[in-house]
């Protein structure tokens, strides 16, 4: 295994065991409440609410993510790109060795 491979898997490896992985994207929404003295109709600060979109099972799905848990939910879902980016590197590593026939 090369030193660049071992790098790579040991990322890997401290993301996998250390954090929280959540696959998906963040939506956030703004909406009017309708209520005639709000905010939202008086000077137009529309409500806001982030939302986890994701598939399963052939079907979308959304969670709302509450605001004490977005800065929470926001790291997962980039741990899972992280994790994701580095499969995706270990994975060309492979390619290239197979290329080379350096396997």
């Amino acid at each position: 295994m090369s030193a660049e491979e071992r790098k790579l898997r040991s990322q890997l490896t401290r993301l996998l065991h250390s954090e929280g992985l959540l696959r998906g994207n963040l939506s956030l929404r703004e909406r009017s409440c309708g209520k005639p003295t709000c905010r939202c109709m008086t000077q137009g600060l529309k409500h806001e609410a982030l939302y986890l979109v994701f598939s399963a099972e052939g079907r979308y799905q959304q969670v709302f993510v509450p605001k004490e848990l977005r800065e929470l939910v926001t790291q997962w879902v980039e741990n899972h790109k992280r994790a994701r980016d580095l499969l995706e590197e270990i994975s060309l590593l492979h390619c290239q060795r197979l290329r080379n026939r350096d396997i």
